[in-house]
């Protein structure tokens, strides 16, 4: 198997190999769910321009070729970003486009001039991308690629201390929840805390939250290094996941990042190259919209109750997929107004400075653009585009596409020759990357300041071990 995975891992790099198939069968659920939404509309928009509509197709054609490339592990951050494109960025907004229904306010501001303008900023973000991606280096030796490379050699000490942390966390849980069912909807889980501050709820939720998800993972990629598993570990690794980050009572982002994190570190490999695609464009346009019920109730509400889940047409007008229209938005506020020439971007990357230190600090983009044009919500998210965009205007486009190339090209090289290497330790790669799939998701829709934030604080464990390995054994990165 490893063999045949370096093989295809040396094919892929020097061709691009494209799946006809598996680009018939996406394009056919497209069109069908299109063309199904579009005959559910009450009547379509009087406003439509065919130049409009001939740049959504140009870059539905550019993303669905992309996302046909055979991958050697079957997934990979690529199609994480093509998937996100091709149902964020073509086919929900397509779709609201026909029947004129956006999400949220001030729906004026998308013009048919500003909606081709978007789509053509779009492409070339995608297009910049793409070369970024094709042109680095993955053999090139790094700093960050060499902590991700990292082998974890103490196991007993790691397994434990994760162990430990993850107990206590779930110890502290119990005692602040009157009742565990708190734990089980989304909608009563911040009753758990009411006591603490808005920075410490984060760190408890991502960081502590996140120990039992590492401790399974880790066990996994043990298990698959070393031909043989603690069942009872296992088991209680499995069931403190389960407890912590219940899937109803956690961010819709959060469960798919963990319950589709953990999938993939037990496959590893899907044989059926192309089956993650189909399968998770499909559930997502199912499952996203209904995991929303949880969001303001307690799941004996929800269950106990007559509450119908929005139509299909209901969920793809609403602000679930509003990233497109906040790029929109976000250029007509920028063209009024001016970039913020890097200001929120210092503010993602500093994110873990408190606001009592940094008193003027930024708040998140979608949040900036919902204040600007008076929105009393601002709960709003801002696509990774426009986070480009509200920065450095269209100088930003090239600099985050080139950015985000360079590092989905990296990590995926990093797990690709983890998986095919010959040892039995675990790197630091292993365990985090099957989680990046779903974070990366989470990055792209926005917005970046909580994305990054999420992402960063999730990965604070597995550092700590390198760190601590270093310290206490003097093991060298």
């Amino acid at each position: 198997m490893k063999k045949l995975l370096a093989s295809n891992s040396r094919c892929t790099r020097s061709a691009q190999i494209y799946d006809s198939k598996v680009l018939f069968v996406i394009i056919a659920i497209i069109v069908s769910y299109t063309a199904y939404l579009t005959l559910l509309t009450p009547k379509l928009n009087p406003g439509l321009h065919w130049v409009a509509i001939v740049t959504f197709l140009l870059n539905g054609s550019f993303f669905l070729i992309q996302l046909a490339t055979i991958s050697p592990l079957g997934f990979s951050l690529k199609e994480i970003y093509y998937l996100f494109m091709v149902i964020f960025m073509f086919v929900a907004p397509l779709i609201q486009y026909i029947s004129g229904q956006f999400p949220w306010w001030d729906t004026y501001l998308l013009t048919n001039e500003r909606i081709i303008y978007a789509n053509i900023l779009i492409l070339l973000f995608t297009v910049l991308f793409e070369l970024t991606y094709i042109k680095t280096n993955e053999r090139a030796k790094t700093f960050l690629g060499k902590i991700f490379q990292k082998e974890i050699e103490h196991h007993k000490l790691y397994i434990s201390w994760l162990l430990i942390v993850s107990a206590f966390y779930f110890a502290y849980l119990l005692r602040e929840a009157s009742t565990i069912v708190l734990l089980f909807s989304r909608g009563t889980y911040g009753e758990v805390f009411t006591d603490v501050s808005q920075p410490v709820m984060l760190i408890l939720n991502i960081t502590f939250g996140g120990i039992s998800v590492h401790l399974l993972a880790y066990v996994i990629a043990t298990a698959r290094k070393r031909a043989s598993i603690n069942r009872i570990l296992l088991a209680l690794a499995s069931l403190l996941v389960i407890l912590e980050n219940f899937p109803t009572g956690r961010a819709r982002f959060w469960t798919g990042a963990v319950y589709l994190g953990i999938f993939l570190s037990w496959k590893r490999v899907i044989k059926t190259k192309n089956a993650f695609k189909v399968i998770f464009i499909t559930s997502f346009i199912i499952l996203f919209p209904l995991l929303n019920l949880f969001r303001a109730q307690a799941i004996n509400e929800v269950l106990g109750s007559n509450i119908k889940p929005p139509t299909i047409l209901e969920t793809i007008t609403t602000g679930d997929f509003d990233a497109y229209s906040m790029f929109v938005r976000t250029i007509a506020v920028v063209h009024e107004e001016g970039p913020t020439n890097g200001r929120q971007l210092l503010g993602n990357l500093l994110f873990f400075v408190p606001r009592s230190i940094w008193q003027n600090k930024p708040v998140g983009s979608g949040h900036e653009i919902a204040q600007r044009l008076g929105w009393s919500f601002r709960n709003i998210s801002c696509p990774l585009v426009g986070e480009a965009y509200i920065n450095f205007g269209i100088l930003g486009i090239p600099l985050f596409a080139v950015a985000l190339g360079y590092v989905t090209k990296k990590l995926d090289s990093l797990y690709y020759s983890s998986i095919v290497r010959f040892s039995s330790n675990v790197q630091v790669i292993e365990i985090l990357y099957p989680f990046y799939i779903g974070f990366l998701f989470f990055i792209l829709r926005g917005d970046l300041l909580s994305s990054l934030s999420y992402t960063i604080g999730f990965s604070i464990p597995v550092f700590i071990e390198v760190v601590l390995e270093h310290m206490l054994f003097k093991s060298v990165l």
